[in-house]
């Protein structure tokens, strides 16, 4: 895999992510289009925090940015990164994680993630990820995020970003855009149009 197709296709993913964000009122943050789907400022949240566990703890191996002082108030206590996380943990992240907050956090991600995979070489790409590495109680080895993320290991770098940090971010964005589409929908009165 090159690595000019990664970066053309993670910035892709940055670029959706800083879409929505400014699209979306602050209002729209933490609404939900029905009681079983999340707010939709925690989908960006955990895209957010995907991409920063994808790219930092798992790929290059160093701290993600929410270990550093200036970011820990994104990391909300039991929300690892928004894999196997609670209905509640879920909200609550969408809830005390703003919208000004987060583009100021996929601001600084975009910058040091692609600054590290333009100093990634071809070898370091094709390098098998060991999840189990890392200490015990990393966010990823909890036993409800084990199992979201359990066939990720063992596969190489450049396939583990293509995954997780791009193709699982265009999923969640086409979520949140017909979850925006349907709420507005409905606040303007519009009926849904049946199937058929």
């Amino acid at each position: 895999m090159s690595t000019p197709l990664l970066e053309f296709q993670l910035t892709g993913s940055f670029n959706l992510l800083d879409s929505l964000v400014n699209e979306i009122s602050d209002k729209e943050w933490t609404l939900k289009v029905n009681r079983r789907a999340n707010m939709v400022g925690f989908t960006i949240w955990h895209c957010l925090r995907t991409i920063d566990w994808t790219i930092h703890r798992v790929a290059a191996r160093r701290n993600e940015l929410v270990a550093r002082t200036e970011w820990r108030d994104v990391r909300p206590d039991g929300a690892f990164f928004g894999a196997g996380v609670t209905m509640e943990a879920a909200d609550r992240v969408a809830r005390t994680v703003n919208r000004d907050r987060t583009r100021d956090y996929l601001s600084a991600l975009r910058r040091e993630t692609l600054a590290w995979l333009r100093e990634t070489s071809d070898e370091d790409l094709d390098r098998l990820v060991d999840l189990n590495a890392d200490e015990r109680d990393a966010d990823h080895l909890q036993p409800a995020v084990w199992l979201e993320v359990k066939d990720l290991d063992r596969i190489p770098v450049w396939q583990l970003l293509a995954r997780p940090a791009i193709s699982h971010i265009r999923l969640h964005c086409g979520e949140v855009e017909a979850q925006l589409q349907a709420m507005r929908a409905q606040r303007s009165g519009e009926a849904l149009c049946p199937a058929g």
